[in-house]
């Protein structure tokens, strides 16, 4: 294969997303279609501290790109974090540490492609927090995506997974964001965070996305996969056999009902996006006796 310095327009895809809302297992089936390769954070956050928004900003997005395309066309790999040279669906452990919280068990380094690419494959480079913080440049240039998940769903799974949100904090999004990080500081205990936290990600997207660039978690399920094909076309050929996490066995130790009371007594662009009744819904699955609804990611 030729490398080409001139991919197509469009193959540069961005996807973001709410953490926790499915953007791994986004990665993963896209990751299953031809003349397509989706890269998990493969960017540090610290790539992008100190450019100018947005021309320095969707600069250095252009060029890592670029690397990458290349080193993928050339050598069939590319850097992404990842387990064992390939990209799960789910990048957190299937069993919590004795806290309850499950560790992430991706580390930065190679993943290997084996498949054929045209010179101008497709090419998604994602990240949650900090694309989500840097949206407004990078839909200057780039097209841009953004998984999102019932909100009590990504609040209990911020609970029960190791990482800053668990103390209600987003640091690769606060960094270039000084409104979200002076609201953060202003919120006295962690759930109000997160609840903060969530409220910004979603008034992200409701700025900055047309309603047909935020693909639900739920759908993403729902459709094996199909509802990918804004990101990539070729997903409309997809048929995986998905199920929800939502109402995942490993929440039944925390605090559900006053969490979701918490969420609803809120106002926001979360509700935008999902009904009430959506999180009223889940409460009632979840408490008193939760039900495993099935096998997936995004747990």
């Amino acid at each position: 294969m030729e490398p080409s310095s001139s991919p197509a327009a469009g193959s540069d895809v961005i996807l973001t997303g709410i953490a926790r809302s499915g953007t791994t297992l986004a990665c993963s089936l896209l990751n299953r279609l031809p003349d397509t390769v989706a890269l998990h954070e493969p960017m540090s956050p610290k790539m992008l501290v100190g450019l100018s928004v947005p021309e320095g900003v969707n600069d250095r997005v252009a060029g890592f790109f670029a690397a990458q395309r290349r080193s993928l066309l050339e050598r069939g790999e590319a850097h992404s974090r990842g387990i064992d040279g390939r990209i799960p669906e789910d990048p957190y452990a299937a069993t919590p540490e004795s806290n309850g919280r499950r560790k992430s068990v991706v580390r930065e380094g190679i993943v290997r492609v084996d498949k054929p690419l045209a010179a101008a494959f497709r090419l998604v480079i994602k990240h949650p927090s900090c694309f989500t913080a840097l949206l407004g440049a990078l839909t200057q240039r780039f097209p841009c995506h953004a998984i999102v998940r019932n909100p009590l769903a990504v609040l209990l799974s911020w609970q029960t997974t190791e990482a800053n949100w668990n103390n209600g904090r987003q640091p690769a999004a606060e960094i270039f964001d000084d409104d979200l990080r002076h609201r953060l500081d202003a919120e006295p205990d962690p759930l109000g965070r997160q609840l903060a936290m969530l409220a910004w990600s979603f008034g992200q997207y409701a700025r900055h996305l047309p309603a047909e660039a935020v693909i639900r978690y739920e759908d993403l399920v729902a459709t094996g996969g199909r509802s990918l094909r804004g990101v990539a076309p070729a997903a409309d050929g997809l048929g995986e056999p998905l199920h929800s996490r939502n109402a995942n066995p490993l929440y039944v130790g925390v605090d559900v009902a006053t969490i979701g009371r918490r969420l609803l007594a809120t106002t926001g662009p979360h509700w935008d996006f999902y009904s009430p009744d959506s999180v009223g819904e889940l409460i009632a699955r979840l408490t008193p006796g939760p039900q495993n609804d099935g096998r997936g990611a995004a747990g």
